[in-house]
């Protein structure tokens, strides 16, 4: 269901959650032979193809946000990632060629090049 590296949604943790209540509910049966579902962590795991811990983190989650009153589970997506624009800081070659004479100035006269200092000479350039 989830790739190796990438968060596990509500609808995903949902399924997750009913698979494993079905197969504890099934050994639970008379019916039914128990040693088979006995580690119904692992047969969740299996089933739903993910890890053992993410299903027991999931299940972890589900049982500690289940209503009581409703006997339902709420589970929380991870939120959306947005790209944060990147400020404007590339220079063509003839600014950094420009920016790179007054940081050569600075040293020449003895001085360290601050970035206020560069600023203010190549705004005056």
């Amino acid at each position: 269901m989830a790739g190796n590296s990438s968060d596990t949604r509500s609808q995903t943790k949902k399924i997750i959650f009913s698979v494993y209540n079905f197969i504890k509910d099934l050994s639970k049966q008379d019916e039914i032979d128990p040693s088979m579902f006995a580690q119904s962590l692992k047969v969740t795991a299996e089933a739903c193809g993910l890890s053992e811990r993410t299903v027991k983190r999931v299940c972890k989650e589900g049982k500690d946000s289940l209503d009581p009153e409703q006997q339902v589970a709420s589970f929380k997506s991870p939120r959306k990632t947005y790209k944060s624009a990147k400020p404007l800081t590339e220079l063509d070659d003839f600014d950094a060629d420009i920016v790179r004479r007054i940081v050569h100035e600075f040293y020449n006269r003895g001085e360290y090049p601050t970035a206020l200092t560069v600023l203010t000479e190549v705004k005056k350039k």
